[in-house]
């Protein structure tokens, strides 16, 4: 039996949620060696948010990285990889000429930069030749026997999470582009967000966002699904049950997660959400879209969380 005074301590090595208490929308999470890094959505025409971490609880804010010399405007969602022996920055952001949403991806020698543009991957006005600022957003990579494939969101009525394999320097497309989902259950309200695909025992699952990112508290429907399949090209099928949801009373609208998978076997997904101060929307709640995690577990029907949690829990083990 452990001695008392040594439970305690086990006891008390817990984090509560946020990890990051100011506006982290979109976030993404990649580890180089013992350091983890989160990358989200622009706060300045400087570039995408940058922060560090040694736990995944505690961390440092870097301040801007990755700005594209071709855009100052809704620098969205950026996923960093290592591919090649460099880092790999994929993003969206806004075409001054076509006023269109297209995906790029630049390079870096570090995780922490400098980024350097290589080429637009999705131009937006090939996904949408209509007026207004729409187009392509939320690119994911995934790699499957070696070969890179591009998941990212049309966002075009009806809007659709698409795939298209890329070339082995990720530097262009090949073959046709094909739609996974498509926003067609009246809960999506016409919105799908976020793609990450998670390989496992066989299943593929496909974690996206659905929903109205900020609402009203009465109308907010902002969660986490993941569908699945025996095929990478699908068909998928989605599920009941969310993998996060509102929280009365706490949490609203979690969303736009990063799934990590540690050394130790242990599973965790990042994300953001409104607390429940003022309505859950920018103009009503001064924290924004703040950065969260908790644990997650793979059961026989699928992934569960706890979450979202506001309570102490355990922290995640690293080693």
């Amino acid at each position: 039996m452990l001695p008392t005074f040594f439970a305690v301590m086990i006891l008390t090595d817990t984090y509560r949620n946020p990890v990051w208490s100011k506006d982290f929308p979109d976030p993404f999470i990649t580890r180089d060696g013992d350091t983890f890094y989160a990358y989200g959505t622009h706060n300045s025409p400087h570039g995408f948010q940058l922060m560090s971490s040694k736990d995944l609880v505690t961390w440092t804010h870097l301040g801007a990285v990755g700005k594209p010399s071709w855009s100052s405007e809704q620098m969205w969602a950026p996923e960093v990889y290592p591919w090649q022996g460099k880092w790999r920055m994929l993003y969206s952001a806004l075409n001054p000429v076509t006023k269109k949403r297209d995906l790029a991806i630049s390079v870096a020698d570090h995780p922490r930069g400098p980024f350097e543009h290589q080429t637009v991957l999705i131009k937006g006005i090939d996904e949408n030749d209509r007026p207004g600022e729409d187009g392509a957003i939320d690119p994911c990579l995934f790699v499957e026997a070696g070969r890179p494939y591009l998941l990212y969101i049309r966002e075009a009525k009806p809007r659709a999470l698409k795939i298209v394999e890329l070339s082995a320097d990720l530097l262009k497309t090949i073959g046709d582009r094909r739609v996974l989902l498509e926003a067609d259950r009246e809960l999506e309200k016409g919105v799908l967000d976020a793609p990450t695909l998670v390989h496992r025992n066989g299943v593929y699952w496909l974690f996206y966002s659905s929903g109205w990112f900020q609402s009203w508290k009465r109308d907010a429907c902002y969660r986490v699904w993941a569908a699945r399949s025996k095929s990478l090209l699908g068909p998928y099928t989605k599920p009941d049950k969310p993998v996060l949801d509102t929280a009365p009373g706490h949490i609203y609208s979690p969303g736009h997660q990063s799934i990590i998978e540690l050394p130790t076997g242990e599973w965790w997904i990042a994300y953001h959400a409104w607390d429940a101060q003022g309505e859950p929307m920018y103009g009503h709640n001064d924290k924004g879209r703040t950065l969260r995690l908790d644990r997650l577990h793979w059961e026989a029907n699928g992934p569960r969380t706890d979450g979202p949690t506001t309570d102490p829990r355990p922290v995640p083990r690293l080693r």
